[in-house]
């Protein structure tokens, strides 16, 4: 037992005298620099965050500091703080503006933030941020190699407004049994269509604003509803030249029936 115990005192004591060790402990900031260097070389972040942690300070603004502050920023994002790593990206390429690595430490501020961005369906400020950001570097960098990268970012950015958009307008006619205002999904479909020429989510825009349109005619007080069923009319038209097949055709049609039996009606 007592051979244990010696062995194990042994281990630590040798341990404690190691690399982290002693560069935490040392007064030698150059020697615990280049540890914390070479601790990121080898992919051991966290060790080089701590040591890195101890040396900010001191090398605040210092030009010869610029890879240690890169790699800082760069092992903090390795690790998954993107809420240090971003502003830490971001202090790099203010401190050293001249930098060859500025460019990447400007798209890793923003591919920061990109990992922070939620789903569609929450708050999208950091999505807004992270697009106006893109479009800033792409701007002020348009022959950069990172070009390529930063319009996929964005291009993934602006789908997830346009899904949000559109499912807030859909929600509009989701709602509208509730609170029988229907024509505001109207309104907010039509204008998603309209800032959305190309979307994806087109033909089943289409589909909901005819939804809307026909809940709003078929619950209208008598002398509004015949022009209702008429414009809902004109809506499945729209729906069906988009897209003949729609996946939405069985709902559609019935709907048609219906507005065409209530039409009928009118012409009586």
């Amino acid at each position: 037992m007592k051979k244990y115990i010696g062995l194990s005192i042994l281990m630590l004591s040798i341990a404690s005298c190691g690399p982290m060790q002693k560069a935490l402990k040392t007064e030698d900031n150059e020697y615990k620099k280049e540890v914390a260097n070479q601790f990121f070389e080898k992919k051991k972040y966290r060790n080089a965050i701590r040591l890195y942690e101890q040396l900010e300070s001191i090398y605040r603004a210092n030009p010869k500091a610029e890879d240690m502050f890169f790699n800082f920023a760069m092992a903090t994002y390795m690790t998954k703080d993107y809420e240090l790593s971003a502003p830490r990206f971001k202090n790099f390429a203010a401190t050293y503006p001249r930098s060859e690595k500025r460019e990447e430490a400007l798209l890793m501020e923003i591919k920061s933030g990109l990992a922070l961005s939620p789903v569609y369906s929450l708050d999208q400020r950091i999505t807004y941020e992270i697009i106006e950001k893109l479009q800033k570097f792409i701007d002020q960098y348009p022959g950069s190699t990172y070009v390529f990268e930063a319009n996929t970012i964005m291009t993934e950015m602006n789908q997830k407004i346009e899904q949000k958009t559109f499912e807030n307008a859909k929600q509009l006619n989701t709602i509208g049994e509730w609170t029988r205002n229907y024509g505001a999904a109207i309104i907010a479909l039509d204008n998603f269509i309209y800032d959305y020429p190309g979307t994806q989510y087109k033909e089943d825009a289409l589909y909901y604003k005819f939804d809307s349109a026909y809940k709003l005619a078929m619950n209208s007080v008598h002398y509004k509803m015949e022009e209702r069923l008429k414009t809902a009319k004109s809506m499945y038209d729209v729906l069906v030249r988009f897209n003949a097949e729609t996946k939405y055709k069985n709902q559609a049609d019935n709907m048609l029936g219906n507005i065409n039996d209530e039409l009928a009606k009118f012409s009586k």
